[in-house]
C-alpha cells in the first residue's frame, strides 16, 4: 500500500473484492440494526404516501373528446362489406354446423351483386 497517493487515485482503484467487502459490511450492519430500521422505513414510507396524495389530488386531467366525422362510404365499399358480413355468417354457421342456415346463408348469395340491388330499388320506385 502506497501510503503517498491521493485520495482519487485511491478511489481510481477500486477492485472487485473492495466491493465485496463493502457489501458484507453493509449486510452485517442490516442484520444487526433492521429491527431498529422499521420505524425508520415506516416514515419514509408514509412521507412518500403524503406526498402521493397531495401530489395526485391537486392535479387535473383534461378529457379531450374528439369530433368522429361520419365516413363517406362508397358503393364499391358498401358492396364489399355486405360480401364480407355474408361470408362471417356463413363461416359462423359452418363452425356451429347450423345446416340450414348455412342453406339460408347460400340462397342469400345471388342477391349479393350490386346489379340485382339496383333492379331491386328500380322495382320498388315503380311500385
Amino acid at each position: 500500500m502506497n501510503y503517498t497517493e491521493s485520495f482519487d487515485q485511491f478511489a481510481s482503484k477500486l477492485s472487485g473484492t473492495d466491493i465485496a467487502l463493502y457489501a458484507g459490511a453493509g449486510l452485517i450492519l442490516w442484520v444487526l440494526f433492521k429491527d431498529r430500521l422499521s420505524p425508520v422505513q415506516q416514515f419514509i414510507s408514509s412521507l412518500i404516501e403524503k406526498v402521493r396524495s397531495s401530489s395526485s389530488s391537486n392535479t387535473t386531467v383534461p378529457v379531450v373528446v374528439p369530433v368522429v366525422k361520419p365516413a363517406v362510404v362508397s358503393k364499391e365499399d358498401m358492396f364489399f362489406k355486405l360480401v364480407v358480413s355474408w361470408k362471417q355468417t356463413r363461416d359462423l354457421a359452418v363452425e356451429c354446423g347450423c345446416g340450414e342456415a348455412i342453406k339460408v346463408a347460400d340462397q342469400m348469395f345471388p342477391y349479393l351483386s350490386p346489379v340485382v340491388c339496383s333492379k331491386e330499388v328500380k322495382k320498388e320506385e315503380v311500385k
